[in-house]
């Protein structure tokens, strides 16, 4: 494949990672993507010859490493925990309001969908979920918190944001990840 081919390749990915975050999984079909990414539905096939599986697959991987440089730039910017989740939960936020409350957790919405329905989709989704609190859990043992006490806070605060953008989606406000941003640094401060 040549460079047309792998930039036509990624953009195809790009283009189902944000259908995926606002549609779900069964919402997001091939027709429509062709359609957003402006290539024949039989280019996605010669590109992805696993079909939806492969590209949702790919696409949740991309978004989560996105999301996971995010991390890793906000915690390298931060003067403390604290400051850093709280920069996290702020981007977060903002990201929900301004997509008037469509976009939430790019892989949400498709790991609770292909949970019981697709073994490579799933397994995808489990893989950024250990990316992000093994993430969260080596900045916070970086700061100084104990190993097994890291492990415990990074899989609590992503639970918590996963939650409260679920809940700020439903209820279109951002209260919801107000109130999980204030938890976690209590969490944080124990």
């Amino acid at each position: 494949m040549g460079e047309k081919g792998s930039v036509t390749k990624q953009r195809i990915i790009e283009v189902m990672a944000g259908l995926l975050e606002e549609n779900g999984y069964e919402a997001t079909g091939l027709s429509e993507l062709g359609k957003e990414a402006e290539t024949p539905k039989g280019s996605l096939y010669f590109h992805f010859p696993g079909g939806k599986e492969e590209l949702t697959s790919l696409a949740i991987l991309h978004s989560g490493e996105q999301l996971n440089e995010f991390f890793n730039l906000a915690f390298s910017k931060s003067e403390s925990p604290t400051h850093a989740i709280k920069q996290v939960f702020s981007a977060l936020e903002d990201r929900i309001v301004t997509s008037n409350y469509r976009k939430g957790c790019p892989i949400a919405t498709t790991a609770m969908e292909a949970a019981n329905q697709s073994i490579p989709v799933a397994n995808a989704c489990k893989e950024v979920y250990a990316l992000w609190s093994k993430t969260i859990e080596s900045y916070l043992t970086q700061n100084g918190y104990n190993p097994r006490v890291a492990k415990t806070l990074s899989v609590s605060i992503l639970s918590l944001w996963e939650g409260a953008l679920l809940l700020s989606k439903l209820q279109k406000s951002p209260e919801p990840l107000r109130m999980a941003q204030k938890t976690a640094d209590l969490l944080l401060k124990t």
